[in-house]
């Protein structure tokens, strides 16, 4: 089978397991995995290398697919156009380290965050950091916005909470019994004193899924059709099937 640009980044994964010397790191001796096959299934099995890729992915691909990604996650068009921001969030946004989102893109009317899950469950303070992280992006940009929250992940709705809700709905319920003081405290005094645009957010909140199943008919529709010979159809169609 032909390398792809996904086989890539494990190449380059490779090379430091070989020689960790150039990173300023020795092996860890006494790790329990022991050899490059394990250390090449563990790696495809970790939730943050599914993220480098996928967000390699989004930087590459074209607008318009993150333009339809969010279509079906929220199941509308969001006119204006979005920043993507990426491991510097906290920097960016002052957010007291409330949350580090996987995907956060910003516009002059909207905030998307998008959270991936494969093994570890969410909770009702993780989606309430994701609204101080909402807020910290009004703060910093100073003005109001409408927030949004995906998750990305396997199966169901209810396979992403510990609580296992049913639905956003159920979720909605949960959310409005929350304690906005006791979850602020210890935020520090400018989210303190932010409180009721807090609850607002919290309120106004739209939470959605999507399946990693759903994504990759998503992509699969998105590849050009293989008549189309030119150098973006190329690309992109490299890019889809990594």
């Amino acid at each position: 089978m032909a390398a792809n640009w996904l086989d890539g980044y494990y190449e380059a994964l490779k090379f430091f397991y070989w020689e960790p010397q150039h990173i300023g790191r020795n092996k860890h001796v006494a790790s329990p995995v022991i050899n490059l096959e394990k250390v090449m299934k563990h790696l495809r099995g970790m939730a943050v290398t599914l993220n480098h890729n996928i967000n390699q992915f989004l930087l590459l691909a074209p607008i318009a697919l993150r333009v339809r990604l969010f279509y079906e996650f929220f199941t509308r068009t969001f006119d204006s156009e979005f920043e993507m921001h990426g491991l510097g969030v906290d920097t960016d946004f002052v957010s007291g380290n409330s949350v580090q989102p996987d995907f956060l893109f910003v516009s002059s009317g909207d905030v998307i965050s998008i959270e991936m899950k494969t093994k570890a469950k969410s909770n009702i303070d993780q989606v309430l950091k994701y609204a101080l992280l909402g807020l910290a992006v009004e703060i910093k940009l100073g003005s109001p916005r409408r927030h949004h929250l995906g998750f990305l992940g396997m199966r169901d709705f209810s396979k992403q909470w510990k609580e296992r809700f049913t639905s956003p709905a159920e979720l909605r319920v949960a959310l409005d019994k929350a304690d906005m003081s006791m979850f602020l405290k210890n935020k520090g005094l400018t989210f303190v004193a932010q409180q009721q645009r807090f609850e607002v957010i919290v309120a106004e909140l739209e939470v959605s899924f999507l399946s990693y199943r759903d994504f990759a008919e998503l992509l699969k529709s998105e590849s050009p059709q293989p008549s189309d010979m030119s150098p973006a159809a190329e690309v992109y169609r490299n890019l889809i099937s990594g």
